[in-house]
């Protein structure tokens, strides 16, 4: 690790910086990649999420991602006004709605997944194979060791 003649750490050898560097690009990017489709990366991990599990209830997927329960109505109306998920009365709470994705939201995922996909070989092209991996499990077991949820972004939950 370099050090100036004061001892101090060069920002480009700081693990926490390297990271936000590259997240602040890679958040950049994905937006990017997204606005085409019209669809945010939040709105885009719920279409996830109810592609894992369809029929999920606004409070189940909120608690899932970690999306405050306010901002959830906010991206379901628009998932819905977009025609891409639709509200039925939940089976087993009709206080509920469950959120199913349409057949328009089920064939819109494989792009979006497409521009995750791309990005991660795009940003990871110096890397082998056996790097990648490497790292995603790394990152993997900083991430846990940081206590955060897997496949929750800390800032989806933000109320804006």
């Amino acid at each position: 690790m370099a050090e100036s003649r004061l001892g101090i750490t060069a920002l480009d050898e700081r693990i926490a910086f390297l990271l936000s560097q590259l997240g602040s690009y890679s958040d950049a990017e994905f937006h990017r990649r997204l606005a085409p489709t019209g669809v945010e990366p939040r709105s885009y991990a719920v279409l996830l999420a109810l592609a894992s599990d369809d029929g999920q209830s606004q409070r189940q997927l909120s608690a899932r991602l970690g999306i405050h329960r306010n901002v959830m109505v906010t991206v379901i109306d628009d998932l819905e006004r977009r025609r891409l998920v639709k509200r039925l009365r939940h089976p087993e709470d009709r206080r509920a709605f469950a959120v199913t994705l349409t057949d328009k939201g089920r064939r819109l995922l494989p792009t979006l997944d497409e521009s995750g996909r791309e990005l991660d070989e795009e940003m990871s092209a110096a890397l082998s194979s056996n790097e990648r991996d490497t790292l995603r499990k790394l990152l993997q077991r900083m991430a846990a060791g940081a206590g955060l949820i897997p496949g929750v972004h800390p800032r989806m939950s933000d109320r804006g």
